[in-house]
């Protein structure tokens, strides 16, 4: 009876068969499966890949909006550096030349200073006193001529006249040069 109950529902099966069409599946599955994962590996990489892309990429664009924004602030800035450079260069060539004629005016100053000019001014002064006595000697001369020719003075007159502007002129001078060498003492 048990063998009969067998024979009616099923049919034997060898263990050996099935063994060998489990196996050949399991093998299957298996290349299914390490198919399975390389795609999905292939795809993760090929999708890190892009995003790594992309975000170099968006960086990249950041940073150019970024340099973009501040290029014509950068440009005006550099532009600024150089006119400075320029304004200090020529600052620098002024102050030299400023130093220059300071040292040309003091060695100009020292050598008009009072002291050193006080022997020409004593000179000056003495030529200016004997130029008066010139005059004087002169305006006697002539009134003398004068007086000797009888004819018209009118000539004497407008000679006196001159050579008494002659001698206030260097009346005026010698005082100049009085108050110059008082000063210098």
């Amino acid at each position: 009876m048990a063998e009969d109950d067998r024979d009616e529902g099923e049919t034997e099966v060898n263990p050996v068969d099935l063994l060998k069409k489990v196996e050949k599946q399991a093998a299957t599955n298996k290349i299914l499966m390490i198919a399975a994962m390389a795609i999905s590996g292939i795809i993760i990489s090929v999708m890190a890949t892009g995003m790594t892309v992309m975000f170099l990429r968006i960086s990249a664009l950041t940073e150019a909006s970024q340099i973009e924004e501040e290029d014509p602030l950068e440009e005006q800035f550099i532009a600024l550096e150089q006119q400075l450079m320029l304004l200090a260069d020529f600052r620098k060539s002024e102050l030299k030349k400023i130093t220059a004629y300071t040292k040309q005016l003091d060695k100009i100053a020292s050598d008009c200073s009072l002291e050193k000019a006080a022997p020409y001014q004593g000179f000056l002064s003495t030529r200016e006193r004997d130029f008066q006595k010139l005059v004087t000697t002169i305006k006697t001369g002539t009134s003398d001529l004068a007086a000797m020719s009888k004819g018209s003075k009118k000539w004497l007159d407008i000679h006196n006249k001159t050579l008494d502007d002659l001698k206030d002129l260097s009346i005026e001078r010698n005082a100049k040069l009085d108050k110059l060498i008082k000063r210098a003492k």
